[in-house]
């Protein structure tokens, strides 16, 4: 359970572990969004289109991914190495 809860907190939390990261949040919900709305058409039609839901889904995940990678770049992030005996 600790490790479940470990998970849980790095996938939601910035790289210091204790701040939320809204971006991650929102990704999350969507996701799960995504997968409830499916299930939910699937039940209403009693149809699933194998297509149609890998691209939405891969749009999602793309989306998520290129948001977080942008959110790495930005002026207000940290760097990583900063405070390190390393960093020159």
């Amino acid at each position: 359970m600790k490790t479940l809860k470990k998970l849980l907190m790095d996938s939601i939390t910035e790289p210091d572990k204790k701040t939320f990261c809204p971006l991650r949040i929102l990704a999350i919900a969507g996701i799960i969004q995504y997968l409830a709305l499916s299930v939910h058409l699937f039940y209403k039609t009693g149809t699933f289109d194998y297509q149609g839901y890998a691209i939405g889904f891969a749009a999602i995940i793309g989306g998520a991914g290129v948001a977080l990678g942008l959110k790495k770049d930005s002026p207000t992030a940290k760097p990583e190495s900063a405070g390190s005996p390393d960093a020159g």
